[in-house]
């Protein structure tokens, strides 16, 4: 069974019917994620051997995945100022860091309304609101002019999107030249999946309402076809895969919680159970080496006139009114 571009289920929705299992799935498991995983729905980042134990340090290590992914796309150089679009922003733990220490301008999108109204409070009581919006919108269809960010980052997000080459030439409009491509992303290894494997792989993408994944060796190839320049990838399939031990996971063992479940089923529909099934999934996928996890970077060319300066500077136009919740 090939793998190398994506590995894809066929009960997966398609166009706005993904786009609404997606919106749905992050509504109803919003105060899930936060309650037990904090501001970021995210894997954590550990030197390799490490092992995940207390609660500090899911917060230290869900932070260090996002310094991590910073300093990697080096978006550490970026001037203050410099407008960032967040991609999947989920509740905007990522994009306060971007407006916080970096002193970055962020616009997030995320389908889901719950979590682009639980990002903005989020950014109110840390003081960043001034440099940190988030919106209900299709990164897709998001609205913002040509060339108007110095970076797009997409932390854990281009798993949901079904047209990754639209998302590429979607980045590269918005762009302006030199600017920067951040991406974090699940993925799937190159090559040849046995059927053991795939049939994890597809359990993954039907409870994570996730249309595929593709390699990070995919990746860099759609990042190429799209004309960015300085293209590179790194695996951290090993520093991230203990984000899926039970004690950090903090999901309960599914034969402990079944009168929870059952409630949770009952009160927001069925979809929310993916939210626990993921844990034991993906372990046994890191375990076998199909699901992998990496970072991706990737660079606009710069004009033949030279580099335009940079968008913070050029005072780039608001974009058009958000989706209605």
């Amino acid at each position: 069974m090939k793998a190398n571009a994506s590995s894809a289920y066929p009960s997966a929705p398609a166009g706005a019917g993904l786009n609404a299992a997606v919106e749905r799935y992050y509504d109803t498991t919003l105060d899930l994620y936060e309650d037990l995983w904090g501001e970021h729905v995210h894997h954590g980042f550990w030197d390799v051997g490490e092992r995940p134990g207390s609660d500090a340090e899911r917060q230290a290590a869900t932070d260090r995945l996002v310094r991590e992914l910073v300093a990697f796309a080096g978006l550490d150089r970026l001037p203050a100022g410099a407008r960032v679009l967040d991609v999947g922003c989920g509740i905007g733990g990522p994009a306060l860091h971007l407006a916080g220490p970096l002193g970055c301008v962020v616009e997030g999108v995320t389908l889901s309304a719950a979590q682009a109204a639980r990002a903005n409070e989020k950014a109110a009581a840390a003081g960043v609101a001034d440099r940190a919006h988030f919106h209900q919108r299709d990164a897709l269809a998001n609205g913002f002019p040509d060339g108007s960010f110095d970076a797009v980052w997409a932390l854990e997000s281009l798993m949901h999107i079904a047209d990754r080459t639209a998302f590429f030439a979607e980045a590269m409009r918005v762009l302006r030249p030199g600017g920067v491509l951040a991406i974090g992303t699940w993925s799937v290894r190159d090559g040849e999946l046995n059927a053991e494997e795939h049939k994890v792989v597809d359990q993954i993408l039907r409870h994570q309402v996730m249309p595929s994944f593709s390699s990070l060796e995919e990746h860099e190839r759609l990042a190429v076809a799209a004309g960015f320049t300085e293209v590179a990838f790194t695996d951290w399939s090993a520093n991230v895969a203990n984000s899926w031990e039970p004690g950090f996971a903090q999901v309960r063992e599914l034969d402990n919680g079944r009168s929870m479940m059952r409630d949770l089923a009952r009160d927001r529909g069925v979809d929310v159970l993916g939210f626990f099934y993921a844990g034991p999934l993906m372990l046994k996928g890191f375990a076998t080496g199909a699901v992998t996890y990496g970072a991706v970077r990737a660079t606009k060319p710069s004009a033949a006139t030279g580099a335009a300066e940079p968008a913070a500077a050029a005072g780039a136009a608001e974009p058009a009114g958000d989706r209605p919740a």
